[in-house]
């Protein structure tokens, strides 16, 4: 009897003990599963781009890869989107309260955001964190209301002149410094199946940014479109298209396809975003290529195009700061004005061109930092956009549109636009 007594024990015992041992891996396993789902369902932060080159989603791609990377950060999503479906998508969002968390837009959009009420105030953090003096003072004008920061600056990308260098060396032409010089030029290498010049007529914005460049070189402002510098862009625009040196069919072209049209030589040189360099460089075009400053009729201009980043109302605030932070680190800055072929957003940054084989003037660089103005900080320039764009569509495709009551009409739409808002 004693002896089956203590067998009993012993087996309790052993039961107890592989009860204890199953309990405990038990618990492990259930806290390896739950740091696993942990995992799995870490958090996730967006960000919506109007980005629509290759070089450029690439880098805003690379920058999420690796910032999802760093230890306890969130996954970084990318929604990009097409300029032309840019506000349609904003405006949807917004009415279904599921706004990225963080917003790339064109600087000049960035007001029209505000004013919707997209963007939430940045200026605790921009005071907090110093970054003011580092950026070009024009920069920030665009990222401004009420005195309140909206937003940072994410590129200056700003428009030039880019040509066929081996093509103007058989023609024996010059660099077109003033609207003279490029209605020269235009002719001169003009060829059977070569346009003179060409530029991105399509989308509205990128088209207005191209006319507010053109028009504050002759003195002009957006506010007297219908005054004699906006006349006279419109007859620069009327002769360029009347001479065959620039093609009808621009007003089907985006910036991107512009580039294109240059690597494949229908075009001698174009008006386009420095970041365009970045397409060309990875495309192996058979022929060198210049990059100068946008010809001017009275006066050089240089603006900065580019693009500002934001956070919405809706975001999660705490991680898209850091996310903030991430992205306006200098080494950060650096790579990305090197992948996109822009300048340098922060004045302390520095970049050289001539290693990716183009020789931007640093004279230039300079005068952009040093003189660069923000286009017009308006709250309805996605109504001034179309308004403009309409216009210059009309110049270009009609075979003999009137100049004078293109440039009233226009005037009368942009001005209802800006009292309106």
């Amino acid at each position: 009897m004693k002896m089956f007594r203590v067998n009993v024990l012993l087996s309790l015992g052993v039961l107890i003990i592989l009860f204890l041992l199953i309990s405990d891996y038990s618990r492990n396993s259930l806290k390896q599963t739950e740091t696993v789902s942990q995992a799995n369902e870490r958090k996730v932060l967006r960000i919506l781009s109007p980005y629509d080159t290759t070089a450029s989603c690439k880098m805003l791609q690379d920058i999420a890869t690796q910032y999802s990377y760093i230890e306890n950060n969130p996954k970084v999503e990318i929604d990009f989107i097409s300029k032309n479906d840019f506000k349609k998508e904003i405006c949807m969002n917004l009415d279904q309260n599921r706004l990225a968390d963080l917003i790339i837009c064109d600087n000049s959009v960035m007001p029209a955001l505000i004013n919707l009420n997209v963007l939430r105030d940045l200026s605790d953090y921009i005071e907090e964190t110093s970054k003011g003096p580092h950026y070009f003072l024009g920069q920030w004008n665009n990222t401004r209301s009420d005195g309140k920061y909206y937003g940072i600056p994410f590129t200056c990308d700003p428009y030039v002149l880019i040509w066929n260098k081996d093509l103007f060396a058989k023609s024996d032409v010059a660099v077109p410094r003033t609207w003279e010089d490029l209605k020269t030029a235009a002719r001169k290498v003009q060829k059977v199946g070569i346009y003179g010049l060409g530029i991105g007529a399509r989308q509205p914005e990128e088209i207005t940014a191209l006319f507010m460049q053109l028009l504050y070189s002759t003195g002009g402002s957006i506010r007297e479109i219908n005054g004699d510098g906006g006349m006279k862009v419109f007859e620069l625009l009327n002769f360029l298209k009347t001479n065959k040196l620039l093609p009808v069919q621009c007003i089907n072209w985006n910036q991107p396809d512009l580039t294109d049209k240059f690597m494949d030589g229908e075009v001698a040189m174009m008006i386009n975003n420095l970041s365009a360099l970045s397409v060309i460089k990875n495309s192996n075009v058979d022929f060198q290529v210049g990059v100068d400053a946008v010809p001017f009729d009275k006066k050089e201009n240089y603006m900065f195009h580019g693009k500002n980043i934001g956070i919405s109302i809706t975001a999660d605030y705490a991680e898209s700061i850091k996310f903030l932070d991430y992205v306006t680190d200098k080494n950060i800055v650096s790579k990305i004005a090197e992948a996109t072929e822009t300048i340098p957003v922060q004045m302390d940054v520095n970049y050289n061109y001539k290693n990716d084989g183009f020789v931007l003037d640093k004279e230039f660089i300079q005068k952009q930092k040093e003189h660069g103005i923000a286009k017009s900080s308006l709250n309805s320039w996605f109504d001034i956009s179309t308004a403009i764009s309409d216009g210059i569509y009309q110049i270009i495709s009609q075979t003999d549109p009137s100049l004078r009551e293109i440039a009233d009409q226009m005037q009368d739409k942009v001005r209802i636009a800006i009292i309106e808002n």
